[in-house]
Parts: structure tokens; C-alpha cells; sequence
């Protein structure tokens, strides 16, 4: 049984700048003789950002997507009887997890954040019967958060908005971003646990290694 715990928080230090953490704890059981598994594997990374905490947000979103391409990748190398099991997960497959994941993102910045909320349609996960159907709803969505991020300006992100699920708590735009991306890795990190038990290696993609190839 394989298990994974995974929290991202951001702080501001001293100077002001804003710090990520991301943690992970995996817990594998199932041993299996030609590899070897730590049973308690904890690896903490720690990335300070640039001074700009509101930059960061937009810069979350750009790297979130780059990690979902190559979730997207690894999902067409599998069978699609792999992609479409039901595993008893936070929803039954691996396909619904990953368009649950990218359904949020769609919600919060096309919509709620663009005042459209009323227009949002949640997907039927069912009708997507290939991997090419998800790529094309992949690139619906991030074309159109993508041509928002290029409208941002400080103003914006600082701008105020309610989520339906909590109306008396307005938050700002930039950390509707910041919410996006939390809520993108915790899914990710969900299918990171799927796909090792059945021997398949998930995509690793580090922020550091986004900042250096994203200068």
C-alpha cells in the first residue's frame, strides 16, 4: 500500500521575498525483490523566489503547466485501461483525477476570476475516451489562462474576489494563482502514488529546474 503526503506553503522571510516548500512523504509496503524501496523516504526541497511575490503567482501558473505536459506524456505511454481503472482514489481514475485537476484550474481563473462563474460547465470526465480528447481540453483552457496571465497587472492581483464555497472571505487574485497551483500538485502527487504501484515512473519537473530552463 503506498501512500503520499504532500504540502506546499509559501512565507515571506525577513527580506520580504517569498519562500516555496514542498515536502513529500511516500510510504511504499509493497516491496518488491528487484527493487529497493525506502519505507520511510522524506525529501524536503526548499526554493526562495524572486522579491515579487506577485510575479511568483503568475510564475506558479506557468510552471504548473509545464509540469501537466508531462503528466500528459507519461498518461499516453500507458494503456488506456491504466488511465480509465477505477483505484478508489479521490476520484476513480486516473483520467479523472488529472481532468479534476485541470477542471479546477479552468473555474477559479476563467471563470471566477473573470467574473464568468456562471458560464462554467463542469466536464463529464466519461465522455473523454482518449488521450488526444484530453490533450485538446488541456489546450482549450491553458490557451485561455494563458492569455489572461499577459493582462495582469498589480492592480489586478491584488484585486479582491469570493469563491462560491466561501463567500465571506474575499482573497486575492494572486493567491487564486497560488490556490491553482497547491491545488494542481496535490493531485499530481496523487497520481505520482497511482503510478508507482503498478511500476510506472511518474514525471519529476523541480522548480529549480523550471527557473533555470525559464530565466
Amino acid at each position: 500500500m503506498c501512500s503520499l503526503l504532500m504540502g506546499l506553503c509559501t512565507r515571506a522571510d525577513a527580506r520580504g521575498s517569498l519562500s516555496l516548500y514542498v515536502w513529500f512523504f511516500v510510504r511504499d509496503r509493497s516491496v518488491h525483490a528487484h527493487k529497493h524501496i525506502n519505507t520511510n523516504l522524506i525529501t524536503p526541497t526548499y526554493h526562495p523566489l524572486s522579491d515579487d511575490p506577485n510575479m511568483d503567482s503568475t510564475r506558479l501558473i506557468q510552471y504548473t503547466h509545464a509540469v501537466r505536459r508531462r503528466y500528459l506524456k507519461i498518461l499516453g505511454e500507458l494503456s488506456w485501461d491504466e488511465v480509465v481503472k477505477d483505484r478508489g482514489a479521490s476520484f476513480p481514475s486516473i483520467r479523472d483525477i488529472f481532468l479534476h485537476a485541470l477542471d479546477a484550474e479552468d473555474l477559479l481563473i476563467n471563470h471566477i476570476v473573470q467574473g464568468k462563474k456562471g458560464k462554467w460547465v463542469s466536464q463529464d470526465y466519461g465522455k473523454f475516451q482518449s488521450m488526444h480528447q484530453i490533450e485538446g481540453r488541456v489546450d482549450e483552457v491553458e490557451k485561455r489562462v494563458d492569455a489572461y496571465l499577459k493582462t495582469l497587472t498589480e492592480s489586478e492581483l491584488d484585486r479582491e474576489v469570493s469563491l462560491p464555497w466561501r463567500p465571506s472571505f474575499p482573497i486575492r487574485v494572486g493567491d487564486v494563482l497560488i490556490t491553482v497551483t497547491t491545488e494542481d500538485a496535490y493531485h499530481m502527487g496523487e497520481l505520482n502514488a497511482l503510478m508507482w504501484q503498478f511500476d510506472k515512473e511518474p514525471p519529476f519537473y523541480s522548480w529549480s529546474a523550471f527557473v533555470e530552463q525559464n530565466p
